[in-house]
C-alpha cells in the first residue's frame, strides 16, 4: 500500500494527538488498567467511572487507547527509488513485516535529491517497539540487496545491453528476497495485535487515502532464470539478528 499525502496525514493526525489527546489517553489507559487489575470491587468501579467520564468529554474511545501501543518508523532508505515499486522491494518489505509481527506502507517524496528524481522509504507499523526494529532491519537487509546486485552486475559481459542487465539484476533481486527468506524466522502476531492493527491502518487510510500498487515485476530476459538462481544462493547468505520481545519462531 502506498500512501497519498501521507506528510499531511502525518502532521494533522500526529500533532492533534500530541497537543489535545495525549495527556488524556495516558490517564485514561491509566485507570482502564486500574479498573482491569484492582482487587477491590469499589475502586476498580470508581477508576472505570472516571476513565468513561474522561471518553465521554474528550470524544474518546477504548480503541483511541490502544492504538498508543503503536509506534510507527521509517526506513532510511530503499533499494531502490524507483516511483513504480519493483516487486523485490515489496517482497522484501513483506518479508520484514512477517519477521517481526508488524505492517507497512510505502511513501514517495518526489523531487526530493537536486537532480529532481524521488526518495523512497517504507514505513512500519506495529505493536510496542517492533516498528523500529523493522524499519532498522530493513535497511540492514537493503544494504545487503544493493550490495549483492552491484556484485552480480559487475560480473556481467560489457557487450550485453543495458536493459537485460538491468532485467537480469531485477531477476537476481527477486531471488536474493527468495533466498532470504529461509534465514528469517515468521513472528507470531496473536489476534488482539492483528485487531489493532487493522484498526490503525484503517484510521490512517480515513485520512490518507492509500493507494493499490501492482509492483514492477522483473523482465523475462535471456539468462533470467540463472540470474534468480544466483540471487536465491545469494540471498541465503543474508545476515539478520532478529532480536525481538515477543513470541518469535517460524
Amino acid at each position: 500500500t502506498s500512501g497519498k499525502n501521507s506528510c499531511g496525514w502525518q502532521n494533522a493526525w500526529e500533532l492533534t494527538m500530541t497537543h489535545n489527546n495525549e495527556k488524556y489517553l495516558a490517564k485514561i489507559k491509566k485507570l482502564l488498567n486500574l479498573a482491569r487489575r484492582s482487587t477491590n470491587s469499589n475502586e476498580a468501579a470508581n477508576a472505570l467511572s472516571q476513565a468513561q467520564a474522561l471518553m465521554r468529554k474528550h470524544s474518546l474511545t477504548e480503541t483511541d487507547v490502544d492504538l498508543m501501543e503503536i509506534g510507527r518508523a521509517s526506513s532510511k532508505g530503499a533499494p531502490s527509488q524507483a516511483q513504480k515499486i519493483p516487486a523485490y522491494m515489496s517482497a522484501l518489505g513483506r518479508m520484514v513485516c512477517r519477521a517481526f509481527g508488524v505492517a507497512c506502507y510505502y511513501e514517495y517524496a518526489s523531487a526530493f535529491y537536486s537532480n529532481g528524481s524521488g526518495r523512497r522509504t517504507v514505513i512500519f507499523y506495529g505493536p510496542n517497539e517492533r516498528s523500529e526494529i523493522a524499519a532498522y532491519a530493513f535497511d540492514v537487509l537493503s544494504r545487503q540487496l544493493v550490495k549483492a546486485r552491484r556484485e552480480f552486475t559487475a560480473k556481467m559481459r560489457r557487450n550485453i545491453k543495458p536493459s537485460t542487465k538491468v532485467s537480469r539484476a531485477d531477476q537476481f533481486c527477486e531471488g536474493w528476497v527468495n533466498g532470504a527468506y529461509c534465514v528469517i524466522d515468521l513472528y507470531r502476531v496473536s489476534e488482539p495485535e492483528k485487531t489493532l492493527m487493522t484498526a490503525y491502518y484503517n484510521r490512517m487510510n480515513d485520512e490518507m487515502e492509500f493507494e493499490k500498487f501492482a509492483p514492477r515485476a522483473a523482465k523475462k530476459c535471456r539468462g533470467g532464470d540463472d540470474a534468480a538462481d544466483a540471487g536465491y544462493w545469494a540471498g541465503k547468505q543474508a545476515q539478520l539478528h532478529q532480536a525481538v520481545h515477543g513470541q518469535g519462531g517460524s
